[in-house]
């Protein structure tokens, strides 16, 4: 949050700067400070007499014992370096959680401004910096009703508002009003844009529009503005246009405002009009980002994170689950094509979504899942009976299977019975009652999901890590490998995968033995191919939130790849996004140590559950992992490319990598390779593969 403050204090052109009123050090100066006083003033290393008036010694005149956090401290002086005469504003502030002083320094050695004009100035650039911190803190509509209650307070208006325009109409969507002011929102819904067809030239160069008074819009052409605007008791405004990515989307203005001359207004109002577009356009992605999130794109059912949002946890009563599953989706992906088999996903979806409502999640690949509470039993079952009647009628290859309960507080008993009558009706196929996992898998890691079996496993070597590559969008060379935990059982031939046993031995708290041996392994290979003399690239190896919150974590993690004598830039340490839910603070600090070590931190599945743009403000990380729930549908859907295209570029300007996972076709990396995305993973660049097939298909790419 600090650094986007500097950047939006950087856009100012009133010099600014911050130092400690104890040890006077300089702590920020802005660009324009930069400018004059050089780009490496505010290193920290010099304090802010020596820097800004060229002193060995506090100045005599200092004014820090005259500031406080509630109000300006105003004064004038002559710099002996820069021999400009400056207007002053200086005030404590809280900076990096500690007071600190702030002046603004404004130029007014050539300015020949009435007082009056230069203290509304100086205040209204105070204030713009009041609503920067708002609308950097808050939600936007909570933002933007605070930043419209400040500007119509210090305008002294009789109110204040934003409208939002959408194709050829326009309605009034936030409004402050005075005292004793009747609100107009209510009566400003879906007017012609045309109302404001005189405005639009000058909002199309991002200037104000100022009428100082409406009469003078009688007899003109503009007789319909004076009939709207005298309907509203208004008798002056200015206004300003709102835009983002140089779409008009808005405008913004005050009624009525008695402060000061309209013409002063001006600049300081079309300033703040720049920084409420930006905070509208972060809400416009996010907006997307949750929208990929709880969607799934191809179907427009709820998606596998808005099932775990909605259902993880709670008490429900009379409440029904019916799982439907796609029978031979890979086969019909095979042989008659990828889109013949979404267009079957498509299709049973609608079917589901006709009988049930919007309480349909597609919780896997090829499985759905309806769920209704309240619902008595007899309703559910009829639906149920219709469902089923559906899928038969529209010739769909789909299976279903029904549970019903008066009342539960465990969601995965009624997951597991409606599961086992869905196998039921796929006459022997047998199908996982967790998300897709085999019951043949279940059978073998029976062993390993009891207490103490995954210790076991690790000893009697019956776990081992595959590895998956990572390329670089720009060169298509391999640049890194994810390891991948398997379960190898050569008695029964089974090679299980992490979803059948990584979820209860999270339960049991057992997980932290299979993550630390995959980070062995990795340790162990990136070591063997260093010694080879080969190719050598990054493995990033996934730790479990349980297992990063234990005590001692970074040391263990620390020790592991000192044993093998590596650099740790080698290792990359990825969590999950969603681990800043619990433990938030603890897994700031994790990273913070792993960092300063030297390691490589990835947060993994950005695009799932939680997924906030806050977290590039609340955690310190190095690379960035798309989820493929934001990547399936990359080559077809534009939104996808520009939330997509987004998050890249804002990784990119916080030196963050980003790496986009489940790329399955050449389109969809011709389509990542102009997003800005720096890595690609999927199977169209590598299936995961045992660390010696891997080693073959993919290293001498590295070369």
């Amino acid at each position: 949050m600090q650094g986007v403050l500097n950047s939006l204090l950087d856009g100012l052109s009133e010099l600014i700067y911050i130092s400690d009123p104890v040890t006077y050090q300089l702590l920020y100066l802005n660009r324009a400070g930069k400018d004059i006083y050089g780009a490496d003033a505010d290193d920290g290393s010099r304090p802010c007499y020596e820097v800004l008036q060229g002193r060995t010694s506090p100045c005599p005149y200092c004014t820090n014992s005259k500031l406080s956090m509630d109000t300006f401290y105003e004064w004038e002086f002559t710099s002996p370096i820069t021999n400009y005469h400056y207007l002053l504003r200086d005030k404590l502030v809280e900076w990096n959680g500690a007071p600190a002083r702030l002046e603004i320094a404004f130029d007014i050695t050539e300015r020949e401004l009435e007082k009056e004009s230069f203290k509304f100035l100086a205040d209204a650039n105070a204030l713009n910096v009041e609503c920067i911190r708002t609308l950097e803190n808050e939600p936007l509509d909570t933002a933007l009703n605070a930043v419209l209650k400040m500007l119509g307070t210090f305008l002294k208006a009789d109110r204040t508002y934003v409208f939002s325009i959408e194709g050829e109409r326009m309605s009034n969507t936030y409004e402050w009003c005075a005292e004793g002011v009747m609100p107009e929102m209510q009566n400003l819904y879906n007017l012609p844009v045309s109302l404001i067809d005189h405005w639009m030239e000058k909002f199309s160069k991002g200037k104000a529009v100022i009428i100082n008074d409406i009469n003078d819009l009688v007899g003109t052409d503009r007789e319909d503005e004076f009939e709207v605007l005298s309907a509203q008791g208004i008798t002056s405004l200015v206004a300003v246009p709102l835009e983002v990515d140089g779409r008009f989307v808005g405008y913004m203005g005050a009624d009525d405002p008695k402060q000061s001359r309209l013409e002063i207004i001006d600049t300081p109002l079309v300033s703040l009009a720049s920084f409420v577009s930006a905070s509208m356009k972060r809400a416009m992605a996010q907006r997307q980002v949750d929208e990929l999130t709880w969607k799934d794109p191809l179907t427009g059912v709820h998606s596998r994170s808005a099932f775990h949002r909605d259902y993880d946890q709670g008490a429900f009563k009379n409440i029904g689950f019916l799982l439907a599953d796609v029978d031979r989706l890979t086969v019909i992906n095979r042989e008659r094509g990828r889109v013949e088999g979404d267009k079957v996903l498509e299709r049973v979806a609608a079917c589901m979504k006709n009988v049930f409502g919007d309480c349909v999640y597609r919780i896997g690949d090829d499985e759905f899942c309806a769920v209704v509470t309240p619902i008595d039993f007899e309703d559910f079952t009829r639906r149920s009976s219709v469902l089923a009647s559906l899928f038969a009628k529209e010739g769909l290859p789909a299976s279903a299977g029904p549970a019903w309960s008066e009342g539960t507080d465990n969601v995965t008993v009624l997951l597991d019975v409606a599961g086992d009558r869905m196998r039921c009706s796929k006459l022997g196929r047998h199908r996982a009652v967790d998300l897709g996992v085999d019951l043949a898998q279940d059978v073998a890691v029976s062993n390993l999901i009891r207490p103490g079996g995954a210790e076991d496993a690790v000893a009697a070597g019956l776990l081992d890590i595959f590895l998956m590559p990572q390329a670089s969008t720009q060169t298509g060379r391999i640049v890194g490998a994810e390891a991948l935990i398997r379960y190898i059982d050569p008695v029964q031939g089974i090679e299980a995968q992490p979803a059948s046993f990584i979820p209860a031995l999270e339960d049991m708290g057992e997980i932290s033995y299979v993550d630390f041996f995959a980070l062995s392994r990795a340790c162990e290979t990136v070591a063997r191919w260093q010694c080879e003399g080969g190719p050598v690239v990054p493995i990033a190896v996934n730790f479990s939130r349980m297992t990063v919150e234990q005590e001692g974590f970074v040391e263990r993690v620390s020790e592991a790849v000192a044993r093998h004598g590596l650099d740790p830039s080698l290792i990359e340490i990825e969590v999950t996004e969603s681990a800043r839910g619990r433990g938030g603070n603890l897994l700031r600090l994790v990273a913070d140590q792993l960092r300063g070590m030297g390691f490589r931190v990835a947060v993994d599945d950005f695009g799932v559950d939680n997924a906030n743009v806050s977290l590039f403000v609340q955690l310190d990380f190095d690379v960035l992992k798309l989820d493929k729930s934001l990547i399936w549908n990359l080559d077809e859907g534009e939104r996808t490319m520009r939330v997509v295209s987004s998050v890249a570029s804002l990784c990119g300007d916080l030196h963050i990598e980003s790496v986009a996972e489940g790329i399955e076709t050449e389109q969809q990396l011709r389509a990542l390779t102009t997003t800005g995305c720096t890595r690609a993973q999927g199977y169209y660049i590598g299936r995961p593969a045992p660390i010696p097939e891997f080693e073959r298909a993919h290293l001498r790419s590295v070369c």
